[in-house]
Parts: C-alpha cells; sequence; structure tokens
C-alpha cells in the first residue's frame, strides 16, 4: 500500500554529513575570500593602467567599474539572503576561539531585538568560525524563505540572476561569448516522471538549511567568477606596451575549489594584461607547462590526497627586451572524502512492508548525476517526485538494508558512501474503548452509552500515516464469561445491553482483528472493569 504524505514528519541528517555542509561551506567561504584578493589586485591594475594611459583605458575602465558596482550589488542580496536564513536556523553562533582549549568558548547573538538578523553580527561569526555554528540539519525554513507561493524569494533571487548576467553582457558586447557566467538558473530541471520543475523548486524546496547554504555560497562564487573574467576580459583590450611587466600577475582560475576524493582539479593560468600573441611557459607542481593561443596554462592533477591542497608554480614570460621575468604562481582547493547523504525523511529505521521516504544526495554534486540502489537486503527502491526522493519498501522479514550511492563525476560512476538501515516490523497496535485505554475502570453507563473501538499505532511506531491506514475490523467481547463477535469497530445492541446488566468488578475483555499499514492483519486486547 502507498503512502501518501502531504509534509516530512522529520529529516534525521547524521553528524558526519552535517559536518560536511559545514566543511563545504566553510571551505568555499575561504575561496571566495581569496578571489576577492585577485578581484581587488585587477582593479588595481586597471587604476595604474588609467593612470598611465587615460584617453586609451578610460572606456574599458568604466565598463569595468560598471561590472564592479553591478556585481557587488548582486552579491550583497546573495549574502542578504543568506543571512536571513543563517539567523532563522541558528539565532546564537557559539564561538570556539582556541583551537588549543575547544572547552573554552562563549556564545554571541545574531539577531537583533525584534528577531531580524544583525548581519554585522553574522559575518563576525562566519569569520571567527565558519559554518561550524549553524544547524545544517534544519529543513523548513529554506523552503519557507525561497519556495513559499506567494512570499517566497527564490523566484526573485532568479530573476536578479537573469538580469545580472543580461547586464554583463550588454557591457561586454560580442567578447560576451568568452566569459564563463555560470549561474545557470533559467533551465527547467524534469523529476523522474519527465515534469519540469522550477530552479528555485530543486535547490530551496524541501531540502535542508546546509544544502540551501551552500547552494547561496555557490552562487556567490560563480557571481565573483563572472565578475573575476569579465574585468580580465575588459583588462586584456588595454596594450601590454603600456605596462612595465613588474605590474604583472599571474592569476589561476580553478573550475572548482572543492574537489571529492578521486576527483580531478583543473584551473586556467593567465597572466593579467598580457597579449594572447604570445607564449610564455610555466612550471606548476612540478609539472612542465606551455602557454595555449588564449594567453593560458592548462594545469590537472588527480586529487587522492584529503585536506587542504597547494599549488605553486613559476611562470616565465619573455619582456620585450627579450629577456625573461620569473612570475610566482599560487592557488589553494580543499579535497573532500566521498559522502552520500540519505535521509530518512520520517524516522530513524525503515519499516518492513510499506513504503518509506528517504532523500539522497551528495555535497557538491548535481543531484541529477546522484543515483541510489539496495546492494544489501530485500525489498524494492522505487524514484518518486523530486530530485533524490526516493520510496524504500523492505521486505517482511529482514533486519537491515544497505543502500549504495553512486555519483557521476567526469563521466564516471563513483561510490559515494553505503549506509546501513536497521529493517523492523510495524509495532502492533494498541486500542482504546469509549476513549479508556485497557485496565481501566468504567461505569455501565459510560460503556453502554455507544462505546467505539479505535486502533493507533503501537509503542515507538513515529512513522507519520494517513488516517485510516490503522483500522479495527472486527470485535470479539466477553461480558462475563457470554463471548459477543461483530464486524466493525462499534458495540452492537445486544453487547450494550449485557454491559447494562453487568454487575460492579466484572470484566470486559475486548480482543478487536486490526488492520496494519503493511496489509497484515494483527490483534489487539483491552480488560476494562466495571466500578459502578
Amino acid at each position: 500500500m502507498y503512502l501518501v504524505y502531504t509534509a516530512m514528519l522529520a529529516l534525521n541528517v547524521s553528524a558526519q554529513v552535517v559536518d560536511g555542509f559545514k566543511t563545504v561551506g566553510s571551505a568555499m567561504t575561504k575561496s571566495n575570500e581569496n578571489l576577492q584578493i585577485k578581484l581587488d589586485d585587477t582593479y588595481a591594475n586597471f587604476d595604474a593602467a588609467l593612470a598611465n594611459s587615460k584617453d586609451k583605458v578610460q572606456e574599458d575602465y568604466d565598463k569595468a567599474q560598471e561590472v564592479r558596482r553591478l556585481s557587488y550589488e548582486m552579491g550583497s542580496y546573495i549574502d542578504s539572503l543568506e543571512y536571513v536564513l543563517m539567523a532563522k536556523v541558528s539565532a546564537t553562533a557559539e564561538i570556539h576561539p582556541d583551537p588549543e582549549n575547544p572547552k573554552y568558548s562563549y556564545k554571541m547573538s545574531v539577531v537583533n531585538a525584534d528577531g531580524s538578523p544583525n548581519f554585522d553580527s553574522i559575518k563576525k561569526a562566519i569569520d571567527l568560525a565558519g559554518f561550524r555554528w549553524l544547524k545544517m540539519d534544519e529543513l523548513h525554513e529554506s523552503t519557507n524563505l525561497f519556495a513559499a507561493e506567494k512570499a517566497g524569494k527564490g523566484p526573485e533571487l532568479k530573476a536578479k540572476i537573469i538580469e545580472y548576467k543580461r547586464r554583463l553582457k550588454e557591457i561586454l558586447g560580442e567578447d560576451s561569448s568568452s566569459v564563463n557566467i555560470a549561474l545557470n538558473v533559467e533551465n527547467k530541471v524534469l523529476d523522474p516522471d519527465n515534469n519540469p520543475q522550477e530552479w528555485e523548486v530543486v535547490n530551496f524546496n524541501e531540502v535542508v538549511s546546509g544544502s540551501s547554504l551552500v547552494t547561496l555560497t555557490r552562487l556567490k562564487a560563480e557571481t565573483m567568477n563572472a565578475e573575476f573574467d569579465a574585468v580580465n576580459t575588459l583588462y586584456k583590450h588595454v596594450s601590454k606596451g603600456d605596462f612595465s611587466f613588474d605590474q604583472i600577475a599571474m592569476i589561476s582560475r580553478p573550475k572548482s575549489s572543492y574537489i571529492i576524493q578521486g576527483g580531478v582539479y583543473e584551473t586556467d593560468i593567465n597572466v593579467a594584461a598580457y597579449d594572447s600573441k604570445q607564449h610564455f611557459t610555466a612550471t606548476v607542481n612540478g609539472q612542465q607547462l606551455n602557454s595555449t593561443d588564449s594567453g593560458s596554462v592548462h594545469y590537472r592533477t588527480v586529487c587522492n590526497n584529503l585536506g587542504p591542497q597547494k599549488v605553486t608554480g613559476i611562470a616565465y614570460v619573455t619582456n620585450p627586451d627579450g629577456g625573461i621575468k620569473e612570475y610566482p604562481i599560487s592557488d589553494n582547493y580543499f579535497v573532500a572524502k566521498p559522502v552520500a547523504v540519505v535521509s530518512l525523511d520520517n524516522m530513524q529505521v525503515l519499516y518492513a512492508g510499506i513504503d518509506n521516504p528517504i532523500t539522497v544526495s551528495v555535497p557538491g554534486v548535481d543531484g541529477r548525476n546522484v543515483k541510489a540502489s539496495i546492494i544489501e537486503g530485500q525489498g524494492t527502491l522505487t524514484p518518486t517526485e523530486g530530485e533524490g526522493k526516493y520510496l524504500v519498501k523492505p521486505a517482511t522479514g529482514g533486519k537491515k538494508m544497505v543502500i549504495g550511492v553512486d555519483a557521476i563525476i567526469d563521466k564516471g560512476a563513483q561510490r559515494m558512501g553505503q549506509p546501513t538501515f536497521q529493517v523492523k516490523p510495524i509495532p502492533d497496535p494498541v486500542i482504546t474503548v469509549g476513549g479508556f485505554s485497557n485496565g481501566a475502570k468504567v461505569s455501565r453507563a459510560n460503556l453502554a452509552s455507544g462505546a467505539q473501538v479505535v486502533a493507533r499505532a503501537g509503542e515507538g511506531f513515529t512513522f507519520k500515516i494517513p488516517k485510516g491506514s490503522i483500522r479495527v475490523m472486527s470485535l470479539e467481547v466477553f461480558v462475563g464469561n457470554k463471548p459477543f463477535q461483530m464486524q466493525g469497530n462499534n458495540f452492537e445492541p445486544d453487547l450494550l445491553s449485557a454491559i447494562k446488566r453487568a454487575n460492579r468488578g466484572d470484566k470486559i475483555y475486548v480482543d478487536a482483528k486490526v488492520m496494519m499499514p503493511d496489509g497484515v492483519p494483527r490483534t489487539s486486547s483491552c480488560i476494562l472493569t466495571i466500578n459502578k
């Protein structure tokens, strides 16, 4: 029997997965800070170029300043949404200022007296502790903030991103085709039934706060990368003859600064304001590389070592006088251990014989490239509506189930995890008679007024089920030694008459045959004592 849910009861995410989201968010935030430094250097180079040759540089300089303004507004808007969500999921930040003494900590509020987010406090908390203070497994706030039908910020965010991309392309003109502007929000995503889903629904509706915060941080990074590429494209219009080579900075532009173990780190390294027609050579982490016609060298390495990684090297550039000048290369990235997130949407165990909704995801991997399968245990695993949504139906009699999660990375499938779950049978039901539980003392008048037998889930069954999934099919009632049998859950007239004639101290024995959500009938009993 398929169970239809209108809301999720809870989302249980392991501490390892929560820490994974925190690590991703902190690493991406640090990467954004490093990219901001490179952006500042590029704008400083533009300032110097304007001072040296105002007539030639002014037009591109003005365009670069417009790109800077638009990007600042876009980034500030994304920050504001991120800070609002942070304040909603964690109103207080716990800071551990001394890594050598983790027990020493202090708390700081990140909301104002009226409950609104305090942006300065949130930024300070991020600077001090990254994402470690945030409640990353909270489910509802992301949906309320971004995906609510009328008040959701998701459509507004998408519209601002689309307008930002339009303005960048307008400023760059023909050069826009050579600029990498990611921020892909226009295209819809097909669910398992080939129904198109809006970008904001896929990314923010019914997802944990950790996933939404990482998405916002990624959007901020893509905005900064688009700004960086746009400004450097404008900067390339400036002839190298207008500058001395001691003003050149080597720029590394990685495709991603967060790599899953076994994945590939790739980056393009450019010389700012360098003429793409002039080639140069470079040594990067021991590799000897030559520049391409685009004016960059391409560095690629397989990532097997976990944790922070460094990229160092030297670029050898020919000066106008024919001499060789060396320029240092420096960058960093983070390699993470594969983490598969399998979230049970309603409980901490899988119940045999019924559909258990789960959500499967891998931090940093597009949900369309994540697949789940049963690798141990009997049952079915069926994709359902929504990215990463499945219904798991373990066979009765099983003790455990192992679910494998694979991700398509660099065109190949990689096992990201295979969590094990306990399989339990649905507990026996509990019945009440006229609202009275087993062992209760009741009056003849209360029972004879038309008692009804109601069944509910037994002890420990926290699964949210539709109304009517547990129902009483038939009854066998003893008043003293006289039996009464009937269909349904209501006491019939002859039984009610017998109850009216019962004496004080007589026992009423009720056995109910109850149909359970797994389609297997169970028996539940209740004994009442007449007290008046």
